[in-house]
């Protein structure tokens, strides 16, 4: 009988624990840091690896092997034996002690999980969609831990940590359910242009039988390989010169393959891609807005004290944020004056109550997040009062937030560009340029050094005047202003390190980082409606894209791992090595693409990245073709092109489309936003408001207060603050695209 009272104890705690945002991305963090951890390790193959002539042994030895290259033994040219990226930073040992570590800090975290539900397995392995993450994810730690008790070389110890990392973060969990369901619809399409492929390799080995171009169409395998190449693009028109030359007709055959599949089903199976990522996202979110409104209403028929009643009072709301305090350690902390603001924000119409439509905007309410406008003050109005209200101060204010100043600092940055271009000049226009002794004394002894100086010193007084004038707080909330200081402060710690006396005073360093200045000229086009419309989207839709990006990642990731698995060390120039003298006279050797390789996970990825671009990517496979003398290694590349170029790089460009399309339709509506009357003053991402009274609710709070939007765009924040502040019932008045810009 005191079993159960522990039991229930240690389950809440051990909820409470992991139930800590700072916990959860703790976690996240390590298992994707494990997963960077593979680029950085000894790669699998070569950790048992001797040479036939017993000079090269182990990774390091393989990774740093140098000497006359395989195709020239006797020349006085050294390269790598076994071309890498150099990142081998850890041992095999460091490997995994670091490995244990992370995954022992993992594993606690599933531990407490299974605490969290009674030590039950039978619970933590419930039926329900979590049910195959964490089956997943147990799985990868139990693999990963046993993989260090037996010492064996662990092949696929990468895939492991990539399942691990993707288990415990949602945004890619999405997407891969996204690309998962998209994938009957593709490969129907691709069933199609599969077989208008063979169609037309079968014509083209029967037309081109005992002709020069039946070179690339020996029998099917070969046509079909040859046509999938043009479909690419990769061979396109190279492959068609040879009989082109001799006869024109030629080009019917090959211009009607390239019209009917790389012009049409290509764009075919991009269509596919958009319209049914776009409805699976339709899907989501309406899903998610449907669950959100029946648990919110469900919550709301709890929270009635009488079955009767249409309203929930103050003192009921105010309870449950307590609650939500004590029992979801996931949720921010609420103050009671926090508390109550967040009540005046439910209820819209000021009668003290709030009803069921009232309620239904109750987890919007909770997006939102407060700070004291007192802590936006400048440092000058909060400690000098009295010469913050002088008129030479509010004189400066006055400069400094006036467009002149702006103009004076856009005027000064193009002089500064000018100056750049004049001292790059020679050496952009390709002469040769002899350096200057005085450039690498460690003194300011030339024109050029000067103004570098000059406009360093100009941008630290421009920084330092609008922080005070503004205060840091909302200096910061400006990206263009972090960057702006961000690129300051580069160029300060310099011109120190520079011209502190030490063994490195060369200002070439100063003048390279102040390059990056140019890029502030950006603000030049900003100021044009029309490219301030494009920045803007372009900038808003990044958070969509970036979900696909980890998904590419990941999916590159696998390949690469697989990559190594397969051709890990078969890529060589080494004498000893008899691999070596297969790649000589390919397209891979001619076109120099040795550091396009396999030997190491990094260099696996600049490999694959390249096939994304697909420019040349047969050379890079007729390299793997000839030292493994096998035709099955087109496979990799094929199930490559498929999964990374025509799914994954389709989705991205589906998701551009789509957000760009919704961002620039908000972009219009965003300049047509202003404040609302008597509520709050909307800047940008964030509003500012009296907590006394809000929407026509006395809230019992007091003071100026800064409202923030967590989790949402710039767009997104300034439509939902302006909604927000509007008085009348909210709920029913938010439209879906309203409350997808705010979960986005």
């Amino acid at each position: 009988s005191d079993e159960t009272p522990l039991r229930n104890k240690i389950s809440i705690s051990c909820r409470r624990i992991v139930s800590i945002l700072w916990v959860r991305k703790l976690v996240k963090s390590v298992a994707w840091l494990l997963v960077f951890l593979s680029f950085f390790e000894p790669p699998g193959w070569c950790k048992d690896f001797a040479s036939e002539d017993g000079s090269v042994v182990g990774c390091e030895g393989a990774m740093n092997a140098r000497g006359p290259p395989a195709e020239d033994p006797n020349s006085d040219v050294v390269v790598e034996y076994y071309p890498n990226t150099g990142t081998l930073l850890v041992t095999t040992e460091q490997e995994e002690v670091i490995e244990l570590v992370f995954v022992f800090i993992i594993l606690i975290f599933v531990l407490l999980g299974i605490a969290r539900d009674g030590m039950s397995l039978r619970i933590y392995f419930r039926d329900g969609p979590r049910k195959n993450l964490r089956f997943l994810r147990a799985l990868s730690i139990v693999a990963l831990l046993v993989g260090q008790l037996i010492f064996f070389r662990r092949p696929f110890r990468h895939l492991f940590r990539i399942i691990l990392a993707i288990t415990l973060t949602g945004s890619v969990q999405r997407e891969f359910r996204n690309v998962w369901k998209m994938m009957p619809e593709i490969f129907k399409v691709l069933a199609l242009l599969f077989i208008l492929v063979v169609f037309y390799g079968w014509i083209g080995v029967m037309a081109f039988y005992d002709h020069p171009q039946g070179e690339y169409f020996s029998n099917l395998l070969e046509a079909v390989w040859t046509l999938w190449i043009c479909i690419t693009t990769a061979n396109y028109p190279d492959v068609m010169m040879v009989g082109y030359n001799e006869n024109r007709l030629v080009a019917l055959y090959f211009v009607s393959f390239m019209i009917i599949t790389f012009f049409f089903m290509m764009n075919v199976i991009l269509a596919s891609v958009v319209n049914t990522y776009d409805n699976l996202h339709e899907a989501f979110e309406k899903e998610r807005e449907n669950k959100s409104q029946t648990n919110l209403k469900h919550a709301f028929d709890e929270l009635r004290l009488n079955p009767k009643d249409t309203t929930i009072d103050r003192e009921t709301i105010m309870a449950l944020l307590i609650v939500l305090n004590e029992d979801f350690p996931q949720l921010r902390e609420i103050p009671e004056d926090e508390a109550k603001i967040l009540f005046g924000f439910l209820d819209k119409d000021g009668t003290d109550k709030i009803s069921e439509e009232e309620f239904m905007d109750f987890c919007n309410v909770m997006l939102l997040k407060f700070e004291k406008a007192s802590l936006y003050r400048p440092i000058i109005e909060h400690y000098c009062p009295h010469f913050y209200k002088s008129k030479f101060w509010q004189a400066v204010i006055r400069y400094i937030d006036s467009p002149t100043f702006e103009i004076t600092i856009d005027i000064v940055l193009v002089l500064n560009a000018v100056i750049i271009g004049i001292q790059s000049y020679p050496i952009l226009i390709g002469e040769t340029v002899e350096v200057n002794p005085h450039v690498a004394d460690g003194q300011i002894d030339t024109i050029w050094e000067a103004m570098e100086t000059a406009f360093t010193i100009f941008y630290c007084f421009e920084m330092l005047f609008k922080i005070l004038v503004k205060g840091w707080r909302s200096f910061c909330s400006s990206m263009r202003n972090l960057f702006d200081f961000l690129i300051t402060a580069l160029s300060v710690v310099a011109s120190i390190y520079v011209y502190y006396p030490n063994d490195f005073s060369d200002s070439r360093l100063i003048r390279y980082i102040v390059m990056m200045r140019v890029l502030r000229l950006s603000r030049l086009l900003v100021a044009m409606k029309q490219f301030q419309v494009i920045g803007n989207t372009c900038v808003e839709i990044l958070p969509a894209v970036s979900r696909v990006f980890i998904l590419l990642f990941c999916i590159m990731y696998l390949f690469s791992t697989l990559g190594v698995i397969l051709f890990g060390g078969m890529i060589s120039r080494d004498p000893s090595n008899p691999l070596s003298y297969l790649v000589l006279d390919t397209d891979f050797s001619d076109s120099d693409y040795w550091a396009n390789n396999f030997n190491d996970l990094l260099g696996g990825m600049n490999v694959l990245f390249n096939l994304l671009v697909i420019n040349n990517w047969t050379e890079c496979e007729a390299g793997f073709e000839a030292v493994t003398q096998s035709k099955w290694t087109r496979l990799f590349f094929l199930a490559f092109h498929i999964a990374g170029v025509i799914m994954v790089n389709n989705v991205v460009i589906a998701i551009v489309i789509n957000q760009f399309i919704d961002q620039w339709d908000k972009q219009h509506e965003y300049n047509s936003l202003a404040n609302v009357e008597g509520e709050a003053i909307i800047v940008g991402r964030h509003a500012i408001f009296n907590a006394r009274e809000i929407t026509g609710t006395k809230t019992g709070a007091t003071g100026d207060y800064v409202a923030r939007v967590r989790r949402t765009s710039q767009l997104g924040q300034h439509a939902f603050l302006r909604r927000v502040f509007s008085r009348g019932s909210s709920g029913g008045s938010t439209s879906n695209s309203e409350r997808q810009s705010t979960n986005q």
